[in-house]
């Protein structure tokens, strides 16, 4: 059928990919378009296998597809598979288009043509070849074997792979939440789990040829009705992976496509089928053709753990792996211990699963730095599970992470740590969450330049990331950089305004500022979202004391006084100086900060850095103690 035609009182407009009837116009995917066509070229009933040959040519996909693309005409014409008008289904024959196909007339495009048609027919050449907004999934949580859908993104960089006549400088894919086709919607932490973990599969692979957006960023998009355009648009990408999943038990049926940003082209699509069973061997094989497939230049150690066969891994360990992955984004204390007991069970299950330690560790790391556990014993606990993970797996890129936090805030072994997050991002260049930690260190050490290059290239890879915008935002402001700084904290407002860090950072460069007033705003909005963290409650009774509230600054003191001796909740030391400095108390400031160094409070690595101490550096007992933790010689 070449040009315009008719079917009933809907006119089709095949370069246009649209539909429209009585002031109703409907766009159409290129490939359902095309189904379309077929249908009405024969006018009789065409098998699912000639549909897929003339759709679908030089692509292997499943009848899935072309299901699915019958539905889409289905609900662009109203019409009801039961009591079809429109498109009827043949058992075990194909499709038959129930409405002869009629080719336009200069008449006839007087007669059902509305005003929208004759004005998309009007547009240009290059509108025609605009972007189509097709169907977007609803996107839920994903119940899916890691293998499998990295075995779809293998096909992906495959059809993607650049021609020299239209080379691609660097694959940025975005990997959408899939949406949840069981019965039991309680599969959410077993959908996320896998999804960041086939992120972090592929965030393993060299960086110069294939960038993957982090978890962290695409857990937002979980449940959003958002065009694929958008939010590869906001993220950075030019490719869109999507589907969804069917899980009964330890099996799983997958399907997906993908999609290039800015053409709504569908490159690929498919569907599998297995169980969890063999997910570690299969994840290593698939990502061992990915990097053949997009000519990564592999390093030897990644060569070997990717051709390294894993034992066949225990499906409820493995879950219960998941589950932990699952509360990885949430920092209350009661995530994080539901974390560590998932992850515990898990390797109770697969004692041999190198990233369950790895998860075990950042667990304690996150106790630790999130003020609610004391350190010492708490980085002792996540240097045991980094340690044997590292044993199990010499080359597990993140553990070399985690150890150099550890070494970092922990151990205060500043070179050792350096080396640390250095190998860490030698085996990982495109691991987000790695480049966020060494940025935080370089900052510790003074660092800033080599510190904001870092936290810029996790946006890179994180861009819906409050706590790396905010990161960047209190770098900014501590170099002085300050309208580069508020972009950074507005941009961590909109993001994860309901949270609490990203106000108390804000807080803090208020005060730099000397701007008190709104410094307060912002630190009793962290108190609020925190609970009345004591941490929060620190910054907020030393803004009051710079600010001239005294009464309050002394009231909030009492306060943290009382939960320092009845031991309620973890107090640092580092932060209780900060009261007494705001307070006019040096000796207390310096007390107290001894006191942190005796616990070994890891905040003490900001010691040198902090403006917060500039009127104790003078004072002896003061580059006694900055010398002490180790950051300056």
């Amino acid at each position: 059928m070449q040009g315009d035609f008719l079917l009933g009182s809907w006119l089709v407009s095949p370069q246009l990919n649209s539909l429209s009837c009585h002031g109703k116009s409907v766009r159409l995917e290129p490939k359902v378009m095309q189904v379309l066509l077929c249908l009405a070229d024969t006018g009789e009933v065409v098998s699912k296998e000639r549909l897929m040959q003339a759709v679908w040519p030089d692509t292997f996909v499943t009848d899935d597809v072309l299901v699915r693309s019958i539905s889409e005409l289905r609900k662009a014409f109203d019409d009801d598979a039961k009591n079809p008008q429109f498109i009827q289904t043949i058992p075990k024959g194909g499709y038959r288009l129930l409405v002869p196909a009629r080719p336009l007339t200069p008449g006839s495009r007087n007669g059902p043509r509305d005003d929208s048609a004759v004005q998309l027919e009007s547009a240009n050449a290059a509108q025609s070849k605009s972007s189509v907004q097709g169907r977007r999934m609803n996107l839920g949580a994903i119940t899916v074997t890691l293998v499998f859908v990295l075995g779809l993104i293998y096909l992906t960089i495959r059809a993607i792979r650049p021609r020299p006549a239209a080379a691609v400088d660097k694959v940025m894919l975005a990997v959408l939440p899939f949406q949840n086709l069981s019965s039991d919607l309680s599969q959410d932490y077993f959908v996320d789990g896998l999804t960041a973990e086939m992120i972090s599969q592929l965030g393993q692979l060299p960086s110069d040829r294939l960038g993957v957006i982090a978890w962290n960023s695409m857990s937002r998009y979980k449940g959003v009705k958002r065009s694929e355009d958008d939010i590869g648009r906001e993220l950075g990408a030019n490719y869109v992976l999507e589907g969804t999943v069917r899980r009964a038990g330890n099996h799983v049926r997958v399907t997906a496509e993908l999609v290039r940003i800015g053409e709504r082209t569908h490159i690929w699509a498919n569907s599998y089928e297995g169980d969890l069973a063999d997910v570690l061997s299969l994840q290593n094989r698939v990502a061992r053709e990915i990097a053949s497939e997009i000519q990564l230049r592999l390093s030897p150690e990644q060569a070997a753990k990717l051709n390294v066969a894993p034992n066949t891994i225990n499906a409820d360990g493995y879950a219960a792996y998941l589950k932990g992955r699952f509360y990885g984004n949430a920092m209350a204390p009661i995530a994080i211990e539901n974390r560590i007991q998932s992850l515990q069970l898990a390797i109770k299950l697969n004692p041999a699963h190198t990233d369950a330690y790895v998860g075990l560790a950042n667990a304690y790391i996150n106790l630790a730095s999130w003020g609610y556990a004391p350190a010492q014993p708490t980085y002792a606990a996540a240097r045991a599970a980094v340690e044997k993970a590292l044993q199990i797996d010499p080359n597990a890129g993140d553990a070399y992470g985690a150890l150099g936090w550890i070494l970092w805030r922990g151990e205060w072994k500043f070179q050792d740590a350096q080396k640390q997050f250095a190998r860490a991002l030698e085996l990982e260049p495109g691991n987000a969450f790695v480049h966020a930690q060494y940025s935080l260190y370089l900052k510790s050490m003074g660092r800033y330049n080599e510190a904001l290059a870092e936290i810029n290239r996790t946006l890179e890879l994180d861009p819906v990331n409050d706590y790396a915008q905010t990161n960047a935002g209190h770098l900014l402001a501590r170099m002085q950089r300050w309208q580069e700084a508020v972009e950074r904290f507005r941009r961590g407002l909109e993001i994860g305004g309901n949270g609490f860090y990203v106000h108390e950072r804000l807080g803090q460069a208020l005060l730099w500022q000397h701007n008190y007033s709104d410094a307060i705003a912002q630190l009793e909005i962290a108190k609020q979202n925190s609970g009345s963290q004591p941490e929060k409650l620190a910054w907020l009774a030393y803004a009051y004391a710079l600010a001239g509230r005294r009464q309050d600054a002394l009231r909030l003191t009492d306060t943290l006084n009382r939960i320092w001796q009845d031991h309620s909740q973890y107090l640092s030391p580092f932060h209780m100086s900060l009261v007494y400095l705001g307070l006019g108390d040096r000796e207390s400031a310096l007390k107290w900060l001894r006191t942190a160094y005796d616990q070994h409070d890891e905040w003490m690595v900001y010691l040198n850095i902090y403006p917060e101490f500039d009127t104790l550096r003078a004072d002896q007992r003061f580059l006694n103690l900055e010398r002490q933790v180790g950051a300056i010689q």
